[in-house]
């Protein structure tokens, strides 16, 4: 038994060196300069499409393809179509969540990184702002409540978030 242990524990210190020497300056430098709440390997919004939450792309969020896709700002969003990619294209800071897709709510009232239900959301003032959801916390309609108070909680407690 004694001798299995000490067969996984270099396997697993073996593993390690290998994975180590493979990081590159290249793979530090590529990621993304803000903190996003990602899913998987860097996508955004839990993968739905972030013009579907705006009128011009239908105003009800819905899932992207995972082959119709964009990067901004070292994240990569999905769209449910070509149409929509090439919006997003022309104006990405327009579409792309507030606070790098994390629970509005949380960056203002906790100054934490809480991750969202991607369709609890409010579009206020062209922007889009996603929520954490829970049969015991909507923070979506706590955000209802006061939202100038609330945005300008976040905006305080981003910066520090954000590095």
């Amino acid at each position: 038994m004694k001798k299995l242990t000490k067969m996984v524990a270099l396997g697993a210190v073996s593993i390690w060196a290998v994975l180590a020497s493979t990081a590159t300056a290249d793979t530090v430098k590529s990621a993304p300069r803000t903190s996003h709440d990602l899913l998987g390997e860097g996508v955004g919004l839990v993968g739905y499409d972030p013009v579907s939450y705006f009128p011009d792309g239908g105003g009800k969020p819905v899932k992207g393809h995972i082959m119709t896709t964009a990067e901004y700002d070292g994240v990569t969003y999905r769209f449910a179509s070509e149409e929509h990619r090439a919006l997003f294209q022309k104006n990405p800071a327009k579409y792309v969540p507030a606070y790098g897709g994390w629970c509005t709510w949380a960056v203002a009232e906790l100054a934490k990184h809480v991750d969202v239900d991607p369709e609890a959301y409010v579009v206020k003032n062209g922007k889009l702002y996603v929520f954490y959801r829970d049969p015991k916390l909507d923070t979506r309609a706590k955000f209802l409540e006061d939202p100038d108070g609330m945005l300008a909680k976040a905006e305080a407690n981003w910066p520090a978030l954000s590095k």
